[in-house]
């Protein structure tokens, strides 16, 4: 599992293999320490890649992208 942080959150990469054909799709938990514990949130995306490697760089973009507000119906406002 890869993770990076980004604006106080962590951003785990957990790209998943697909059975049908072997391609990568994005999966990723952004967590945020708060005083009481850890809050921690799944998001996925449709899109898929030929490796496990190019999906692990959408993955951290994917959720820049959703830590700065950029992705309608998917949001941190809640950790």
């Amino acid at each position: 599992m890869s993770r990076i942080e980004y604006k106080g959150y962590i951003i785990h990469a957990t790209p998943y293999q697909l059975a049908k054909d072997k391609s990568w799709t994005i999966n990723i938990h952004i967590k945020r320490h708060t005083g009481s514990g850890v809050n921690d949130k799944n998001f996925s995306a449709a899109n898929t890649f030929p490796t496990r490697t190019e999906a692990i760089q959408h993955c951290f973009n994917f959720g820049r992208q959703i830590i700065n507000g950029k992705i309608e119906g998917c949001s941190v406002d809640d950790l």
